[in-house]
C-alpha cells in the first residue's frame, strides 16, 4: 500500500510540473516582445476570454490539487499507523526502518505547491484579468436580459471561478493546502496524529538527516 502511495506521489509531482507550470507562467503573454500598441477600445474583451479559456486548466488543476490532499491524507494516516511505539509489530520492524524517500517524495510536491504560489504572485496578469473577468459578472447581472444565460447558471458559474480564484489565483494555494488537509485528518482522527510523539521523532530524524547532508556538501571543495 506503501509503494503505491508513494508512486502516485511521484505521478502527481511530474503532473504538476508538466501540465500546469507552463499554462500559469506564460498566461497573458501575447507571443510579442513589445506591448499591444492598440487602442483600449480595439483590446476590449480579450482579457475575459483569455481568462474564460484558462478556466478549463485551472479546474484541472483544482481536481488535481483535491488528489493532492486525498493522497498527502492517505500517506500521513499509514505512517501514524505504522509509527506506533505500543505496538509490537513497530518495535521489532518500522522501529528500524528509515522512511526518507516517504518524506522526500511529500516534500518535493509541497515544494510545487510553493512555487504554483510564486508563479500566480509574480504574472500580475492574473488579478488584472481577474478583476476584468469579475465585472463582467457585474455587467451581466445587471442587464440579464441582453446575455443567453439563465441567473441560476451564471450564479453555478460565479461560484465555481469564485472557488477557483480562492485556492489558486489568490496565491495562497500552500496554504489553503494545510488547512484543508489538517481539517480532514482531525475529522478521522481528531488530534491523534498531531499528539503522535513517535510520528514526530521519526520527522525530526528526517529532518537532521537533511540538514547534516546539506552540511556535507557544503564543506565539500568543488
Amino acid at each position: 500500500m506503501f509503494c503505491y502511495l508513494n508512486i502516485e506521489t511521484i505521478n502527481l509531482t511530474h503532473e504538476i510540473e508538466t501540465k500546469y507550470f507552463d499554462p500559469l507562467v506564460f498566461f497573458g503573454e501575447n507571443g510579442s516582445l513589445f506591448a499591444d500598441s492598440r487602442p483600449e477600445h480595439e483590446r476590449a474583451g480579450e482579457e475575459e476570454i483569455q481568462m474564460s479559456r484558462c478556466l478549463p486548466v485551472l479546474s484541472e488543476f483544482f481536481d488535481t490539487m483535491s488528489k493532492v490532499v486525498r493522497l498527502s491524507k492517505n500517506m500521513l494516516l499509514q505512517m501514524n499507523g505504522l509509527f506506533n511505539s505500543k505496538d509490537p509489530v513497530y518495535k521489532e520492524s518500522f522501529k528500524k526502518i528509515c522512511y526518507w524517500t516517504i518524506f522526500d517524495n511529500l516534500g518535493q510536491i509541497l515544494t510545487y505547491l510553493y512555487v504554483v504560489d510564486l508563479i500566480i504572485k509574480d504574472n500580475v496578469s492574473f488579478e488584472d484579468y481577474w478583476a476584468q473577468y469579475n465585472q463582467m459578472f457585474q455587467k451581466v447581472k445587471s442587464n440579464m436580459d441582453a446575455y443567453t444565460i439563465e441567473k441560476t447558471m451564471l450564479r453555478k458559474v460565479q461560484k465555481h471561478v469564485e472557488k477557483l480564484y480562492a485556492n489558486i489565483l489568490s496565491g495562497k494555494l500552500y496554504q489553503q493546502y494545510f488547512e484543508v488537509l489538517k481539517a480532514d485528518i482531525r475529522n478521522d482522527l481528531g488530534e491523534t496524529l498531531f499528539k503522535n510523539k513517535t510520528f514526530a521523532e521519526k520527522y525530526v530524524e528526517y529532518i537532521k538527516f537533511k540538514v547534516d547532508r546539506v552540511s556535507e556538501q557544503l564543506n565539500t571543495p568543488g
